[in-house]
């Protein structure tokens, strides 16, 4: 009998992991708004009623895929271990690295934003996401270039910077495909040319 709830407990784990795996192949090949429950239960080659019982609503499901979205953005992490590199140039790196990968998948810096009462519902959410965003790593960094070592004022100049960067991304992917008359007003320079000119005011 106990082999049986092994075998099941195992096929359940199988099944939900399978689900989360097509949701993310979605974003990553479709974008969000092709991410419906029946699109995930024919990707993870299941059924929808399966979809609901392992995660129970889409919006769970999505938090999900975007955590380990996030997760996979080693290659913009990682620049911030790098304590040989000098404070603003990590902080820079960071960013410019983490607006490319953003960049791969529609969306979705919009849908971690509508995710985040989801991302961060609980005190065990919310340390994790910290550690997934290697949020102390940023606060040292912003540290080392003002010197402020007040932990509120650090938090509050991180949320700052990262609206700054972050939101004119959304904006951009909330425009329609063709944006040609838009383009006078949303004509930005390259990201690393937005990162430099917000740290010279910001760190003036």
């Amino acid at each position: 009998m106990t082999r049986d709830h092994s075998i099941a407990d195992h096929s359940d784990k199988d099944t939900k992991h399978a689900i989360l795996k097509a949701t993310v192949d979605l974003i990553r090949e479709e974008g969000f708004s092709c991410t419906t429950m029946r699109n995930i239960a024919a990707k993870a080659e299941t059924n929808l009623a399966l979809v609901n019982y392992h995660y129970g609503s889409k919006e769970r499901l999505l938090a999900d895929a975007v955590k380990m979205l996030l997760s996979t953005f080693d290659n913009a992490f990682k620049v911030l271990e790098d304590d040989t590199m000098p404070p603003r140039e990590r902080l820079k790196q960071f960013f410019v690295r983490y607006i490319e990968e953003l960049k791969r998948y529609p969306g979705m810096a919009r849908q971690m934003l509508d995710q985040r009462h989801l991302i961060m519902s609980s005190l065990d959410e919310y340390t994790r996401y910290c550690k997934t965003m290697r949020l102390e790593k940023i606060l040292q960094a912003i540290q080392e270039i003002t010197g402020e070592q007040d932990k509120n004022k650090l938090m509050m100049m991180q949320l700052q910077i990262y609206g700054a960067v972050v939101v004119p991304v959304i904006m951009l992917s909330s425009l329609p495909e063709d944006k040609s008359d838009l383009i006078p007003v949303f004509n930005p320079p390259a990201i690393e040319e937005q990162i430099d000119g917000l740290f010279d005011r910001y760190f003036h």
